[in-house]
């Protein structure tokens, strides 16, 4: 019954459906996905075969995305051809199955090349390969090594990892946030849940014992128990990430409730930072950062990217010391007034968007503050996609006041004003962009 109402949730928040040279591209439910990653040490080659069980709503050519090259495609057994659209307004670009199909339940099944992010080694006995990912440039979730929905969508994935090629390769370790079982030497299976979308999922490939660690579990409000793994390149880091880890989950679920995830995976890579649902790779001074995003960003999940200013928003007011502000310090923005196509992020969410909490914040003060508000929306949506028209709508609901005129002037932009821009548009201190090569040189 969960993953029905998930899907029928999805796919009507999905982006207008659009027309390419005279066919409707048209966008649709993934069900399921399974996938074999391959590791060939010999010719240092990676290759993934994915099997797609989707369901098309509307008759057109189905939309879904992948940065790879594509090997090979069939549908429901026979060769299809895979072309790359633009959106209508070229926000962004999808990957789209050229053949019109009728409502109905459909298998893809595709192969493609990973060349992202990873690295063999010079002698064919070791690879290190991970799936980074980053909500501030176009198409950097899990598209850039698998095929995938839009985050719209929720659906279940099976991975198997496999290696090949060198019968005397080291022995290798996976970090992830979904349920690993380990087959066999270098045979791996991860299942990851029905509630991930296209941002959710982390997966770290590493040989054994590259990296210094600690396990440990931590007791949730709720009785249950966490287990909890922290790893980094430094031993240091690793003791001042667990002691910290403990000291900002107790702190966060003493605001917004129990730890939302099964698990938590914490990478203390000394650069950067990216939040999954109950993994992290960070800096420790993003630590906190990226810990409350396992509630607000992947606890309760952006739909699209004009959805996405509410998690940072929400972070970057929690590491400014949940200020409250009697007036927003700036005159307008538009963080969620892009394209409909629109997929990443707006900057100006981890200041303006911030200062726009601290009001809510000042606004809901006789009502426990936004924090009360905020642990009432995660009981209410956790492990589901909302938008920001849902945001809205239920602060409304919650607090018995209007924030039209707030949102059409702040977030929308229907009213622009005169700025005094007090709160500024800052560089992002917290998911720092870093190069491929800074990427690889963390596997």
């Amino acid at each position: 019954m969960l993953s029905i109402n998930l899907a029928v949730a999805g796919i009507s928040f999905a982006p207008k459906n659009f027309e390419v040279k005279g066919s409707q591209a048209v966008f649709v439910d993934f069900i399921t996905m399974e996938s074999v990653v391959t590791y060939d040490l010999k010719e240092k080659e990676t290759t993934a075969e994915s099997t797609i069980h989707f369901k098309v709503i509307k008759k057109g050519k189905p939309l879904f995305d992948l940065k790879e090259k594509v090997i090979r495609a069939t549908l429901t057994g026979s060769p299809v051809k895979i072309v790359e659209v633009d959106s209508p307004d070229r926000e962004t670009s999808y990957m789209m199955v050229d053949q019109t199909l009728e409502p109905g339940d459909y298998t893809l099944t595709l192969t493609n090349l990973i060349e992202a992010n990873q690295r063999y080694d010079w002698y064919g006995k070791s690879v290190r390969a991970a799936f980074w990912m980053s909500d501030l440039t176009d198409r950097k979730y899990l598209e850039q090594y698998l095929p995938t929905n839009l985050e719209f969508d929720q659906f279940a994935l099976t991975m198997h990892v496999k290696m090949v090629g060198n019968a005397k390769m080291d022995l290798h370790e996976v970090y992830t946030n979904g349920q690993l079982t380990v087959n066999g030497k270098n045979d791996f299976t991860i299942e990851f849940p029905e509630y991930f979308t296209a941002s959710s999922f982390y997966y770290h490939l590493s040989v054994q014992n590259s990296f210094e660690k600690t396990s440990f579990n931590f007791k949730s409000i709720n009785g249950k128990q966490v287990p909890v793994v922290v790893y980094s390149s430094s031993t240091s880091n690793v003791r001042s990430a667990t002691t910290k880890t403990k000291k900002v989950l107790a702190e966060l679920e003493g605001k917004l409730g129990a730890w939302p995830h099964p698990s938590l995976v914490v990478y203390v890579a000394g650069s950067g930072g990216m939040e999954h649902s109950g993994a992290t790779r960070t800096s420790l001074y993003a630590l906190g950062h990226e810990l409350i995003h396992s509630y607000y960003a992947r606890g309760v999940m952006p739909m699209d990217g004009n959805s996405g200013w509410m998690d940072e928003a929400i972070a970057s007011w929690r590491d400014d010391g949940y200020q409250v502000a009697q007036r927003p310090s700036f005159g307008s923005s538009t963080m969620s007034g892009h394209s409909p196509y629109r997929r990443t992020t707006d900057r100006k969410a981890y200041s303006q968007g911030a200062n726009f909490m601290a009001y809510l914040n000042y606004q809901l003060s006789e009502q426990g503050g936004l924090i009360a508000f905020l642990k009432h929306f995660h009981d209410l949506n956790s492990h589901k996609s909302v938008t920001t028209k849902m945001f809205k709508q239920e602060l409304e609901s919650y607090s018995g006041m209007s924030f039209t005129r707030e949102f059409d002037r702040y977030i929308y932009g229907q009213k622009k004003e005169q700025s005094t821009d007090k709160a500024g548009v800052k560089e992002n201190p917290y998911h720092v962009e870093l190069s491929e090569k800074e990427l690889e040189n963390l596997l």
